[in-house]
């Protein structure tokens, strides 16, 4: 609490001297929670599951504790080429000593050579080649220690589609805390075989991006193989979106974009490392109606599932009221399909209400339905689980 007072004096005395150059944005978000998971294993009796009951929460992107009160600071120097960046989160609205805000990324920035060189040094956050949203929000030069991340922004690519090039690299630390390594000295091979490498690419026509992340012999994976220490593997998140359809039917505001992960490549133990999710997205939002069909293909380890999810919402009395549905079928297949003989793996459902008070501010209620097959023979194998969520939230 004494960390976030002493920041709040900060942003007011640099808002002051700085208002031209200072950004200080957010957002609160919280609400009440009901959940309840039925799941019954052979020998036929009900198990509750952790987070059943009521509890303080939101379902709307603010993590899995009370809710979220998140501090954005950005500043930039009068030139234009100096300045910082950072992002407070807390998400446990309570008094212990390691429940206290804590910091996302904070790093500061510097721009030279006519803006076609950055340099960020610090907690890295807000990646150029990261693989965006919704949901998957993955950047791979994250991690709990200190980083250096190089840009290189070539001019000449803007001759052709008004294009925009980012490419470099980070130099960091291994980026899972809780893996012990091989129990020796750290060697400055092993700080260069964590670099990440990044390139994106933009133009009139679309947007491709990625980066890949090495893993070097250090970074071992002792605390997801039980005593038996396996290479973890490289990673690899991407994304890419279009930009044509929109100039073909601009009526229908169509868009069409993926996103996706790798981790685990070349890992020597596979069944515990390696996973991947790939997500393809289709929307029209002609006017006030919007129609969303998501594909996904994801794995971990030999098991694999595909999805579609579609999603409809429609804006009422100018967007004050918008009620939406999203719906998801689910299947696995493959030698480590759940229950063999299932038509689904699960399906699940979600209708909201959500009314709009001002632009930032809102309160919504949720409903969630989900059946899964979580338990192989002799089963039975379903599990039913379905919460409510009255939340709000404010943006600033």
């Amino acid at each position: 609490m004494r960390t976030f007072l002493i920041l709040a004096l900060a942003v007011m005395v640099t808002g002051a001297s700085f208002a031209q150059e200072f950004v200080l944005s957010g957002e609160a978000k919280t609400g009440i929670i009901w959940q309840q998971t039925d799941h019954r294993l052979a020998s036929e009796v009900d198990h509750k599951r952790e987070g059943d009951g009521v509890r303080m929460g939101s379902k709307d992107d603010a993590g899995s504790n009370d809710g979220r009160f998140r501090l954005n600071l950005k500043y930039t120097n009068s030139k234009g080429n100096l300045g910082f960046q950072s992002r407070l989160n807390w998400e446990q609205f309570n008094n212990a000593p390691t429940n206290g805000p804590n910091w996302s990324y904070a790093y500061g920035w510097g721009s030279f050579f006519n803006d076609q060189f950055l340099l960020s040094l610090g907690k890295l956050g807000n990646s150029p080649w990261g693989s965006g949203g919704p949901e998957m929000w993955r950047e791979l030069e994250v991690s709990s220690f200190a980083g250096l991340r190089f840009e290189w922004k070539p001019k000449f690519v803007q001759n052709w589609k008004n294009g925009e090039m980012n490419l470099g690299f980070v130099l960091n630390w291994y980026d899972d805390v809780a893996d012990a390594g091989m129990g020796r000295d750290p060697t400055l091979l092993d700080a260069l075989q964590e670099t990440v490498f990044g390139v994106s690419y933009k133009n009139d026509w679309f947007l491709v991006r990625g980066a890949y992340r090495l893993d070097s012999e250090l970074d071992q994976g002792a605390a997801r193989s039980g005593n038996d220490i396996k290479k973890e593997g490289h990673k690899l998140v991407y994304r890419v979106e279009e930009y044509i359809l929109k100039s073909i039917a601009p009526d229908l505001n169509m868009q069409v974009w993926a996103l996706g992960e790798f981790m685990g490549i070349g890992s020597e133990s596979p069944e515990d490392t390696f996973s991947t999710r790939n997500w393809l997205f289709y929307q029209v939002a002609p006017g006030d109606f919007t129609a969303q069909a998501r594909f996904g293909l994801e794995a971990t380890g030999a098991k694999f599932q595909a999805f579609i999810r579609p999603f409809f919402s429609y804006k009422l009395l100018n967007g004050l009221v918008v009620p939406s549905i999203e719906i998801t079928y689910a299947n696995d297949f493959g030698d480590h399909k759940v229950w063999p003989d299932s038509s689904y793996l699960y399906y699940d459902f979600k209708p909201r209400l959500q009314v709009n008070f001002a632009q930032g501010a809102y309160v919504a209620f949720e409903y969630y339905y989900r059946m899964l097959m979580a338990y192989g023979p002799p089963g039975p194998p379903e599990k039913r689980t379905q919460w409510m969520n009255l939340r709000a939230g404010i943006s600033f």
